[in-house]
């Protein structure tokens, strides 16, 4: 899988979520942060997982 879609835009939520790039615990953080509709480069997906895993927990 090269870092762009076939459109040069990214690839799609679903795209990004059905890659063998990502551990099954990668795949459901990124199904929860990432928007339907919208393309991510595989390193715009990554750097947005990397956030919400460092993210502080309220209480």
């Amino acid at each position: 899988m090269s870092t762009k879609g076939s459109n040069g835009n990214g690839f799609s939520k679903e795209q990004i979520v059905n890659s063998s790039l990502f551990t099954l615990r990668e795949k459901d953080i990124l199904n929860v942060i990432l928007q339907d509709g919208k393309n991510y480069t595989l390193e715009e997906a990554k750097q947005s997982m990397g956030l919400f895993k460092n993210k502080e927990v309220m209480n």
